[in-house]
């Protein structure tokens, strides 16, 4: 996570940003959702899955969600500027694979056409 922004006296906690404590529970399923995308391309990169497994319409709904999140912490009265700009950038990643969704003409995400081993094609 970035650095904290804040002074000791402005650290995040419900106190300070009342907005978080209406967000919690949707930032910790967007947070957790991020990690499972984030496992599954760690499998497809380290070649222990020959796919990127995500379901497309569960990343369109936490699309949404992310926005949804992101708009009303950006336009809270105080503003958790840590916690936004990290949803800002896991909704980054979200477009990203969406965008390589739609470019593989809504294939699945990273199926490998030529598989090399030692240097040969198989």
């Amino acid at each position: 996570m970035l650095d904290s922004f804040y002074l000791p006296q402005e650290s995040i906690s419900f106190v300070n940003y009342p907005v978080l404590r209406d967000e919690q529970s949707k930032i910790e399923k967007i947070v957790s959702y991020a990690l499972q995308v984030r496992e599954s391309l760690t499998m497809y990169n380290e070649a222990t899955a020959n796919r990127v497994d995500i379901n497309m319409d569960e990343l369109d709904q936490q699309i949404i969600q992310c926005r949804k999140t992101c708009d009303h912490l950006g336009t809270a009265e105080k503003i958790p500027f840590d916690v936004l700009l990290e949803l800002r950038s896991v909704l980054s990643t979200f477009y990203t694979l969406r965008t390589l969704y739609e470019d593989s003409g809504g294939s699945v995400i990273g199926t490998p056409t030529v598989v090399r081993e030692e240097g040969a094609a198989v």
